[in-house]
């Protein structure tokens, strides 16, 4: 540190701090009532030219940065709103705040967790989940700690009492995600018409409010028919002693359907065309099927429907033929080409013609024939939520490479899909939930010292701000 002195009671002080050197005059004064000197410092800037004693003081700089800001406002807002903020406190603890970045990021953006990060620098989330690191290495930790199992118990026991009502019936379905983790859950199993390694994401949705209720994952290759069982018993274990289950016929088994008769649980499921019973009720009941009174109208649609008295492996049980003119005809002109094409002898062409365009339900109770498809499609229920998952909050392909991370994965997702069912039912059919988040995040804010301002919201995000029932700020401290 070096001193020049001007005149008698004024100098400059120069510091130097790493390679650059700054300058401060120095005023000092005497106080005669004290009878003390006492100085004072004005910073006059970065030393350009000693000598000639010229020095450069840099505009300060109070805007700091601007952000995406409404979409991970209004969400958080909404969250908290509807009390899923404070029920995943109680299983996640100081976490809670990593967990809520992540799940903003598959909402609000929904890619490749490795653009985490990125996307938290430009997006008010790393002013609201202050002290959160998305690094690929601490996301990869979290989806570990979160896929603890005693966690996860925790949470459904939380979950399934207070955020769920599941008492009219549940909808119970599987979907295969392909990957090439090197790990026993992921094997090689049936995918569309090809074999991929997977892994079976098995999804429980409550039928009257289509929230996820619940979750499991399979090896790839574990048949849907093998899960059924533990899965109606794990979901005993938190309370849920569901009276009717809606199930794919991937489902269909002799042990299936006994072990739901003697737990008295009502279900309606699609009979498999392999099935011996099928072939017999498509000999027996096909002819006669198109008749003037078996016409029930299905929404725009004719259908034919014919019910008839079973023995489903000895109890008693009702079937339900369902036939799809218009399925029907594409079928039929297929079948004909084909045979034609191949020429060669179709022995049970005519079966297969009796075949074509019919769907056949099977259930432990008696249905009025104008709801038994609505009660049965139903069920794509649980596949629109395998739609949400895998196209708008991206779960395939699958990347992790541990079986506790899959698991953490596989949870963020489900926590995700709960907010994701929830806000989509709270816009109702005027907005996609896709619509609103990326009219949300057009509102950006600005980032000073003391506070954070909020720009002016369009027209639009009034409406959405209203429809949401979340109001939105003007400014904000920090």
């Amino acid at each position: 540190m070096t001193v020049v002195y001007i005149g008698n009671m004024t100098s400059i002080r120069y510091k130097k701090f790493g390679k650059q050197e700054y300058a401060y005059e120095i005023h000092s004064f005497w106080n005669k009532e004290a009878k003390k000197s006492y100085q004072k410092t004005r910073y006059l800037g970065i030393v350009k030219d000693k000598d000639k004693k010229i020095f450069i003081k840099k505009r300060k700089e109070h805007e700091k940065l601007i952000l995406d800001f409404g979409d991970v406002y209004a969400l958080h807002g909404f969250l908290e709103k509807i009390g899923f903020i404070d029920m995943v406190k109680k299983a996640f603890g100081d976490k809670t705040d990593c967990l809520l970045s992540l799940l903003s990021y598959k909402l609000c953006y929904g890619s490749a967790m490795r653009y985490a990060r990125t996307w938290f620098e430009g997006s008010y989330a790393k002013m609201q989940y202050k002290d959160v690191d998305l690094s690929s290495q601490r996301i990869s930790e979290f989806l570990k700690l979160i896929g603890d199992e005693k966690l996860q118990r925790d949470f459904f026991k939380e979950y399934i009492s207070k955020f769920t009502n599941a008492k009219n019936g549940i909808i119970i379905d599987t979907t295969s995600l392909p990957n090439q983790i090197h790990i026993p859950f992921s094997a090689w199993g049936l995918h569309g018409e090809e074999i991929d390694k997977q892994i079976r994401f098995l999804l429980v949705v409550e039928k009257e409010s289509s929230m996820p209720l619940f979750f499991r994952y399979l090896p790839g290759n574990i048949v849907d028919v093998s899960a059924l069982d533990k899965t109606l018993k794990e979901l005993q274990k938190y309370g849920i002693k569901e009276s009717f289950v809606y199930l794919d016929g991937g489902f269909f088994s002799e042990d299936n359907i006994k072990d739901m008769y003697s737990g008295n649980m009502n279900f309606l499921t699609r009979l498999p065309s392999n099935r011996c019973l099928y072939k017999d009720l498509i000999k027996s009941e096909a002819r006669d099927l198109e008749s003037v009174s078996n016409i029930v109208r299905y929404g725009k649609r004719g259908l034919f429907i014919k019910q008839k008295k079973i023995n489903l492996f000895g109890k008693e049980a009702y079937a339900h033929m369902v036939l799809d003119p218009e399925r029907k005809g594409r079928e039929t002109k297929n079948l004909l080409i084909q045979t034609m094409d191949e020429k060669s002898e179709n022995t049970d062409l005519e079966y297969d013609l009796m075949n074509r365009g019919i769907m056949i339900l099977v259930s432990s109770f008696e249905i009025k024939k104008e709801e038994v498809v609505p009660s049965y499609y139903v069920r794509q229920t649980a596949e629109k939520m395998f739609g949400f998952s895998k196209d708008d909050l991206g779960l395939v392909p699958v990347r992790v490479h541990s079986e506790e991370s899959i698991r953490g994965l596989l949870f963020l997702q489900f926590l995700s899909l709960i907010a994701f069912v929830q806000l989509k039912d709270k816009i109702g059919k005027e907005y996609t939930v896709e619509d609103i988040l990326l009219t949300m995040r057009n509102l950006k804010c600005k980032v000073y010292d003391d506070e954070i301002l909020v720009s002016e919201l369009t027209k639009q995000q009034k409406q959405i701000e209203d429809k949401i029932g979340i109001l939105l700020p003007k400014k904000l401290g920090i």
